[in-house]
């Protein structure tokens, strides 16, 4: 199997775009590090190793557009992001449920799945007219699905979709995303050390850039969501803070293996072998660590955050978004209720259920009592 090798990397998006200011920032040694992390400890199959090398040569010409666009157009970064409302909370807590609709609302906005994947404008393409990139979207999605129809059970994929931002802050190459399906342990160790406010520093250009492309956005209120936010909210906070952060809670004995299921269907396409132990004890201490993070964090900034419970949002979606509306400061009427409801209606069948066993990964109730013992005790063992 060929090795990765940035400087190849580099040349072959450079050859693609015929441009060549990747831009300043920690971004490269990031890219360095998971490239070694890939080599040395990912044991992909060939395969796997070509797909990798795609997603990096595909964020790089994503990063060299962005760049270039940004020295074009300098009033891109004028752009205004004002109290943007910002979900957080594991995967399985009714995160996902929560963003779409407040997503569905017309005076909010949010990052589409197709922008995340392809985020910079393509050569001759006028703003407001992305129809290319929403088309490299769809076809991406459905190749997914249909390599893997359980993938719809685990995440509901649409092209069109609000989805996670987590998808722009891959082009600093400080993201969780890649050891959500590759063994890259030294990576991670890396990513945890590092000041992640360039990161979201980062993402506040990618999201002005967006907001640019689409004349008309900027009158509208951004709506951020991703479990990666968690480990690093401080510094999410320190980028926008008037963020107004709604953290959605489930007790993790539902959450921690849901997650580490998803994280199995990733790997097991890539990978020569695959160790679900591994994926257990990596993950069950990852989100230990960043659910223990936000909490402190939010002890100090108190006013920034709203919690909500998934049995509660199950229960009444609609009294819940209310509370939702208080907190940020927005009427709730009819129009937004029947857009919302609206949004429940084409998406009532949207996730199924999937299998998953503590034991498949090594978990056991012990672990996770002891591990998630204070989030359990502020957020789940309470009336």
């Amino acid at each position: 199997m060929t090795k990765l090798n940035i400087n190849k990397l580099k040349i072959a998006a450079c050859e693609q775009t015929e441009l060549n200011d990747f831009g300043e920032g920690i971004f490269l040694e990031g890219l360095q590090k998971m490239i070694e992390s890939i080599n040395q400890e990912a044991n992909l199959i060939d395969v796997g190793n070509d797909a990798q090398a795609q997603r990096i040569i595909g964020l790089l010409i994503n990063r060299l557009r962005f760049e270039d666009d940004l020295k074009k157009y300098s009033e891109i970064l004028d752009h205004k992001i004002i109290s943007p409302i910002v979900i957080v909370g594991l995967p399985r807590t009714g995160s996902t449920m929560t963003h779409r609709m407040l997503a569905a609302d017309e005076n909010h906005t949010a990052m589409l799945w197709w922008e995340g994947r392809y985020p910079s404008m393509l050569p001759n393409e006028k703003r407001g007219h992305p129809i290319d990139r929403m088309n490299l979207g769809k076809a991406e999605v459905e190749a997914v699905v249909a390599a893997s129809p359980d993938a719809l059970k685990i995440h509901p994929w649409d092209y069109k979709g609000a989805d996670e931002e987590i998808l722009l802050l891959e082009h600093n190459f400080m993201s969780t995303v890649p050891e959500s399906f590759m063994r890259l342990p030294t990576y991670s160790a890396w990513i945890e050390e590092q000041n992640h406010k360039v990161a979201y520093q980062d993402l506040k250009k990618w999201i002005q850039y967006l907001q640019w492309q689409n004349p008309g956005r900027e009158e509208k209120r951004w709506v951020l969501k991703s479990p990666h936010h968690l480990g690093f909210i401080d510094k999410l906070i320190e980028v926008f803070p008037d963020a107004q952060i709604i953290q959605t809670h489930r007790d993790p004995i539902k959450t921690v293996p849901s997650f580490c299921s998803m994280c199995a269907n990733l790997f097991e396409p890539l990978a020569i072998d695959f160790d679900k132990k591994f994926i257990g004890a990596h993950w069950g201490n990852k989100l230990s660590r960043a659910l223990n993070h936000c909490m402190e964090v939010s002890k100090i900034h108190k006013d920034n955050f709203l919690d909500l419970k998934f049995e509660n949002m199950i229960k009444d979606p609609i009294d819940e978004m209310k509370k939702i509306y208080e907190f940020i400061g927005e009427p709730f009427g009819e129009r937004t209720e029947l857009a919302i409801q609206a949004w429940q209606e084409e998406n009532k069948h949207e996730m199924g259920a999937h299998k998953y066993e503590l034991a498949d990964y090594d978990l056991t109730k012990e672990f996770i009592t002891e591990n998630f013992k204070d989030y359990k005790a502020r957020y789940i063992n309470v009336t």
